[in-house]
């Protein structure tokens, strides 16, 4: 079985409009999803990300990392969570995820994590 990461995409500003009772009614769609599909074995683990929040890290000088707030909410795409899943391969996932409240509003990017050595 192997593990994958899926990150859901969307523009900075996609959620914007949506009202208080909007945003519960998706909120409770995807716990409705996420939640069958741990129960089915496929997702292990998944959280939404803080909005707007973050650090980006980068090689400096002499050894020193550098480090700015970020990545911000000009970018084009933002990723708002995470989740761990397991599948067979691609498309088994791809099966699995293919019904995400997500792809309504933007993508997911599934990447598959490389299997720890033995």
């Amino acid at each position: 079985m192997a593990r994958f990461v899926i990150l859901p995409r969307e523009t900075a500003d996609t959620f914007a409009n949506f009202s208080p009772a909007e945003m519960q009614a998706l909120i409770e769609r995807y716990i409705a999803w996420s939640s069958r599909l741990t129960e089915a074995g496929v997702i292990e683990y998944g959280h939404k990300l803080v909005d707007g929040a973050g650090r980006v890290v980068r090689g400096g000088d002499r050894g020193s990392p550098s480090v700015t707030d970020g990545p911000f909410a000009e970018v084009a795409e933002v990723v708002g969570g995470l989740w761990v899943a397991q599948a067979e391969d691609y498309d088994a996932l791809v099966a699995h995820v293919a019904d995400c409240p997500h792809l309504e509003y933007g993508s997911l990017e599934i990447r598959e994590l490389e299997a720890n050595p033995e």
